[in-house]
């Protein structure tokens, strides 16, 4: 027996060799060992799974209300807080104009040290 082992005279090949099927017959040794049976999912409830799913999807794209135009929906009593788009501006300026200056200082300072506006 040789007392140095090279590396070199192995080559690319491992020198440990299996049985053909060897780990296919383990895993179905541990399987029966485990008591565990390999079940698959009938074609039917795979099926169903599936249309219930793509049936929730469509459910949920119908009632989003983010795909409705907000110009569509139309008030439906006097106390409505949403300002229309075109007016929105106007009343934003003229609320401006009417603040005092102590009150248009703070809302700077405001301003200024809100972190979410960075």
């Amino acid at each position: 027996m040789k007392k140095e082992f090279d590396f070199d005279d192995i080559g690319k090949r491992t020198p440990y060799r299996t049985p053909d099927g060897f780990f296919e017959d383990m895993q179905r040794k541990v399987m029966e060992r485990a008591g565990v049976k390999q079940q698959r999912k009938s074609p039917m409830k795979l099926i169903i799974s599936t249309v219930v799913a793509i049936a929730a999807m469509l459910t949920g794209l119908l009632f989003v209300p983010s795909f409705y135009r907000a110009d569509d929906v139309k008030p439906s009593s006097s106390n409505v807080l949403a300002v229309e788009r075109n007016n929105a501006t106007d009343q934003v300026d003229k609320w401006i104009k009417e603040l005092s200056d102590e009150e248009l200082e703070e809302l700077v300072s405001f301003s200024e040290n809100d972190i979410f506006l960075y």
